[in-house]
C-alpha cells in the first residue's frame, strides 16, 4: 500500500468547485467515491496496480486510468478549460485550440511549440 495524493487542475479552492471522483479498481468494483478538497485527493491504494478514474465537476468530466508504482507519489490531471468562467482567471495554465493554417478547423494534435517574450 502507498500513499498518493491526485491532483485535479481546473478546479476552484477549499470545498468550492471541486470533483467528485470515483476509482474502480482492476475488477471493475468501486474503491474510492470521495469529493476533493483544495483541488486534492489522499488515498492510499495497492502499488503496481491499474485503476480507473472518473472525476466528475462543474468543469467536465475525466475519465482515464493510472498506475501507482514506487516512484510517484503524486499523479496530476487536468479538466477542460474552455468552461472556466471569469472568477478562475487566476490560474498559470492556459490551454488554447492550434488549428492548422490552410485548413479550416482542423485541430492539430501533435508537435512542439517555442513561446518566448518579446
Amino acid at each position: 500500500m502507498q500513499n498518493i495524493i491526485l491532483r485535479f487542475y481546473g478546479l476552484g479552492y477549499d470545498n468550492i468547485n471541486q470533483a467528485n471522483v470515483l476509482i474502480y479498481d482492476k475488477n471493475n468494483c468501486l474503491i474510492v467515491n470521495k469529493k476533493t478538497y483544495n483541488n486534492k485527493l489522499n488515498l492510499c491504494l495497492k502499488t503496481n496496480q491499474k485503476y480507473k478514474l472518473i472525476a466528475k465537476s462543474n468543469f467536465g468530466t475525466i475519465n482515464t486510468y493510472f498506475y501507482v508504482n514506487n516512484y510517484l507519489n503524486t499523479y496530476s490531471f487536468i479538466f477542460n478549460y474552455a468552461l472556466i468562467n471569469q472568477n478562475y482567471k487566476r490560474s498559470s495554465i492556459i490551454t488554447f485550440l492550434l488549428t492548422d493554417y490552410y485548413y479550416n478547423n482542423l485541430p492539430i494534435e501533435r508537435g512542439n511549440l517555442l513561446l518566448w517574450q518579446r
